[in-house]
């Protein structure tokens, strides 16, 4: 992805980055593996490294992914269904990163009637699946691949070590009346990982930055 945006979306990244620690937490769970999910969250684990390719997978314990989320129905103006994916640094817990813009994840019409969502996290590029979208349309020009990539920066990784990331996913809630309803009521999914990391690994993160956007890019929605 190669821009920033600041219209009626760059409002909605804003109210993102003030999610409450009490919110409507979705009965489910989030697992993480260095190899792609498929059917069951066989061979997952917390720990990895900044040479690892990491993957997720949501599984609820009884709704779909629709109803759990109070997903946002697509429409003539916004065609795509989405759910927030957003990506948190921590290093000595203190808060150090997250991403701003880079976080409308595209749900297709069957994640939709789903208890469970396989997602990537650090991506080997050929395998790169997850379509990340700065703006509400899903423009081709806004897609991308997914947002701890792109935090993969100076400013958030000062020093190789253990920092500890939080994946979360959510979307803004709305009542009866159609107005956006306090972000304490909004529903969240969220769990964490640690990740060591190493500055000799920063060509291939970024080189595999790269070729997951160009992939990403060209897929069809």
């Amino acid at each position: 992805m190669r821009i920033l945006f600041f219209t009626t979306m760059g409002i909605i990244c804003f109210t993102a980055f003030v999610l409450p620690k009490k919110n409507v937490e979705v009965a489910g769970k989030i697992y993480f593996s260095n190899q792609p999910f498929t059917k069951s969250n066989t061979g997952s684990k917390k720990n990895f490294t900044s040479e690892d390719y990491i993957y997720g997978r949501i599984e609820l314990d009884s709704q779909t992914i629709n109803s759990a989320f109070r997903v946002f129905e697509p429409n003539s103006s916004y065609p795509h269904a989405y759910f927030m994916y957003r990506v948190y640094i921590f290093k000595n817990g203190n808060e150090i990163g997250f991403n701003t813009s880079r976080n409308l994840c595209l749900l297709r019409p069957a994640d939709k009637k789903n208890k469970w969502f396989n997602f990537d996290v650090l991506p080997e590029p050929s395998k790169a699946t997850t379509v990340i979208s700065g703006m509400q349309r899903f423009e081709y020009y806004s897609l991308g691949t997914v947002p701890l990539y792109g935090l993969i920066t100076p400013d958030n990784f000062k020093e190789n070590g253990e920092y500890r990331i939080v994946v979360k996913f959510y979307t803004e809630s709305y009542d009866a009346w159609g107005q956006m309803e306090p972000v304490e009521k909004w529903p969240v999914l969220e769990e964490e990982f640690s990740f060591v990391f190493n500055e000799k690994d920063i060509p291939l993160l970024k080189k595999n930055e790269a070729a997951a956007d160009a992939l990403i890019e060209k897929i069809k929605l």
